[in-house]
């Protein structure tokens, strides 16, 4: 039985779900509470505010259905002393530094994948599933924009879209006060707030939508791993071929 495990976070976590799907499954252990000395030992800093602290009890219990709906994890459990891992996940993080490409690539890199096609099939191909998908009647799009890397001015896309009426087709996902700023930010004011207790509701608003609009987080990682369209507001402090989020992903467009 293969074992794997990561540390976070779970935007990290979802992509590297490719790799597990690739490897044929088995079962997944989150070594917790270790964010804080990743940033410390690889990054050489503390971890963003929004991760410090992170991978807690209350983050398991967040994942915990959503892992449990996936076809190839036999298992979801926390990491203990005596657990013996086959696969260790976060062999990415040395890498992740100025390398040359998306999450994908990296973890791919990290276990010595390096044909081409078969890293654009790991990448392109859904290895996040859900049975059970959640549609709004007249809200097709699903919006999330975290406070991370957004530019220091306004895209001119969302003002158009707004004008085109995209606002009252949107339903938003995130924390409240992410959903505040929004509106503040985009004049969205047609978009309404849809809370999410738990990962597995996450993944389901998202499976069931027409497109995802968003930028770099967590949910944007969903919504490639589900093959929805989406549309990615990509960080501007990154060339794209360092932006670890865009790739040739037949289904994404970026901004």
């Amino acid at each position: 039985m293969k074992k794997f495990k990561h540390s976070g976070t779970m935007g990290d976590i979802i992509y590297s779900l490719a790799l597990m799907q690739h490897f044929g499954g088995g079962e997944f252990y989150l070594h917790m509470n270790q964010i804080d000395w990743i940033g410390r030992h690889y990054y050489g800093a503390a971890p963003n505010p929004f991760h410090q602290g992170r991978m807690t009890e209350q983050d398991f219990e967040f994942m915990r259905s959503f892992f449990e709906a996936q076809p190839y994890i036999t298992k979801f459990d926390r990491m203990n002393k005596d657990t013996e891992i086959t696969h260790n996940l976060d062999k990415f993080r040395p890498l992740f530094v100025n390398h040359p490409g998306n999450y994908i690539d990296t973890y791919a890199h990290a276990f010595g994948i390096t044909d081409p096609e078969i890293r654009k099939t790991i990448r392109n191909s859904p290895w996040l599933y859900i049975k059970d998908p959640i549609t709004i009647e007249n809200r097709p799009i699903i919006v999330n924009r975290t406070a991370r890397w957004l530019p220091p001015t306004l895209d001119p896309n969302w003002t158009t879209w707004r004008n085109e009426g995209y606002d009252h087709q949107a339903l938003f996902v995130g924390l409240p006060q992410e959903y505040d700023k929004f509106i503040q930010d985009t004049g969205w004011t047609g978009t309404e707030y849809y809370p999410t207790p738990d990962l597995l509701t996450l993944a389901r608003l998202i499976a069931g939508c027409q497109e995802f609009i968003g930028n770099q987080s967590m949910a944007l990682s969903l919504a490639i791993g589900l093959n929805v369209e989406y549309t990615c507001e990509a960080r501007k402090d990154l060339p794209s071929e360092r932006n670890e989020c865009i790739w040739d992903h037949p289904k994404g467009r970026y901004f």
